[in-house]
């Protein structure tokens, strides 16, 4: 990738009032319809009108107003399962509900820069891609031969969709400020929201939540009585819902926003009400990062942010309902080798990998995940709780090798970015990616809502490692810094 001299950063807005009054409208027309749904209007054509209204919506906020897209991806993978628990509710579960699309449709439209801007795929943070993007394409192929084509395809767009939004944050990196604004803007408002609803939830149990755990069967994470489940919150299930609170939580750690604490306290609550280990796990990780590679001017700053969240949540804590089941989920990182659900995630791994071992070519994409409630082979396991392995079983060897190589390269591009060392954004978009990719291990990362935000944290992170640079600020000496800005040369790699 390649520009010249330092950078125009024009605002989303620069193009008058019309251009923001358009994506205006078209965000309100979605909003009337969603609340429309909510309350029980519309019937069978809701799902459809849901969907139609988020394309639209996304597609126009592209056009019109960039920055308000990366936040309305964002917004539909947070909220998108809640709406459909409250439609469900109203007009009968559905085990494949066509409302589940709509994020995915949303994160879609970024495929549009890939086409746009062609001529800049190149570069040393978008060259791993291509092995990315050839194992997925890979497992596409294997996947229409064993699974079919409308499940394959499926998996296909949640796969695809995340990635190319990933691409697209990248190669918009000239907007950078403005897009850094306003995604923290909507984390600002959106973390406190979902923490709290997710402590609501584990405390009087919604009737559409209640309806949904039932309907679903999803025994896995409890039983439909306050107190008795795992908080999964606006989202399926307790591990998407950890992943959102965590990189949130991780990405305004880095900010001296108003009102920050609360929601930073309120989210460490509902992520230790998910009772999610791997999440726990990865929240420490990403701390530790964003203490220790970041700027150290706010080093001082953060420890106080974290001890004043703490002293926020340890009321709530403190109550008995909460601290039982938290205390006794810790409890068990001293005795993993006893515990029931490491068992299970024990026994699924042996099968995957007898399952690797046999079949190298592997089960291609919609063998697990949202897929297999569409295709017509029973029995499938939508998920072996082991994401590595999963790569492997989905996309085979070829496919995973390729995948793997991918990542190797855009970690290796990561960890060449000195510009985190002065931009606390930047250290918490890779504070995030280092974070998740120790999910990786009980998860899938790459697809879906957790892959949205794992791609997505990736891509901030690349987007401001190419302004930075382009602003001097990657430079190693703070001299050439300031030379680089006074004098840009003619050429500057991004």
């Amino acid at each position: 990738m390649t520009t010249s001299a330092r950078p125009m950063v024009a605002l989303p807005h620069s193009r008058g009032s019309r251009t923001a009054s358009a994506s205006t409208v078209t965000l309100i027309i979605f909003a009337l319809v969603t609340l429309g749904g909510l309350a029980g209007g519309g019937g069978g054509l809701f799902p459809v009108a849901y969907v139609a209204t988020a394309g639209v919506a996304a597609l126009v906020a592209y056009y019109r107003n960039p920055t308000r897209y990366v936040s309305f991806v964002f917004a539909m993978w947070f909220f998108t399962p809640w709406v459909r628990r409250v439609v469900d509710l109203h007009h009968g579960f559905k085990p494949a509900n066509i409302i589940l699309v709509a994020p995915t449709l949303a994160t879609l439209v970024a495929v549009l820069t890939l086409f746009y801007r062609a001529r800049e795929l190149r570069g040393a943070m978008l060259y791993p891609f291509t092995f990315t993007i050839a194992g997925v394409a890979y497992g596409y192929f294997i996947g229409v031969l064993k699974v079919g084509t409308f499940p394959a395809t499926y998996a296909l767009l949640t796969w695809l969709g995340p990635i190319a939004f990933s691409m697209h944050l990248i190669l918009n990196w000239r907007q950078f400020p403005a897009l850094r604004d306003a995604f923290l803007s909507f984390l600002q408002w959106a973390l406190p929201i979902i923490a709290a609803y997710g402590i609501y939830q584990v405390v009087s149990l919604p009737a559409w939540d209640r309806y949904w755990m039932e309907a679903a069967e999803v025994y896995s994470i409890g039983i439909p009585v306050p107190f008795g489940f795992r908080a999964f919150g606006t989202m399926n299930s307790p591990g998407p819902y950890a992943v959102a609170l965590v990189v949130s939580m991780l990405f305004l750690l880095g900010t001296t926003r108003r009102g920050m604490l609360l929601g930073l306290a309120l989210g460490l609550v509902a992520v230790l009400l998910t009772r999610t280990r791997s999440a726990w796990v990865a929240l420490f990780i990403g701390v530790l990062v964003v203490q220790f590679m970041g700027p150290v001017r706010r080093m001082a700053r953060n420890w106080a942010f974290l001890l004043f969240m703490v002293v926020l949540a340890v009321p709530v804590l403190s109550l008995d309902v909460f601290r039982d089941s938290i205390f006794s989920r810790l409890a068990s990182f001293a005795s993993l080798d006893e515990d029931s659900s490491v068992k299970q995630r024990m026994l699924l791994s042996n099968l995957a990998t007898q399952a690797i071992g046999a079949r190298a070519e592997g089960e291609g994409l919609g063998a697990t995940g949202g897929g297999t409630k569409l295709g017509s082979v029973t029995g499938r396991q939508a998920s072996i709780d082991n994401g590595f392995l999963e790569i492997f079983y989905v996309l085979g060897w070829p496919g995973g090798s390729l995948l793997v190589l991918g990542l190797i390269g855009q970690m290796l591009t990561l960890a060449r970015f000195r510009d985190a060392r002065e931009d606390a954004f930047a250290n918490s978009a890779r504070a995030s990616v280092w974070a998740l990719l120790s999910v990786l291990l009980i998860g899938d990362i790459f697809s879906g809502a957790v892959g949205a935000m794992f791609w997505g944290a990736y891509g901030f992170a690349c987007c401001a490692h190419a302004y930075n640079y382009a602003m001097g600020k990657g430079l190693r000496s703070r001299q050439m810094a300031r030379e680089f800005v006074v004098r840009p040369p003619a050429h500057v790699p991004g």
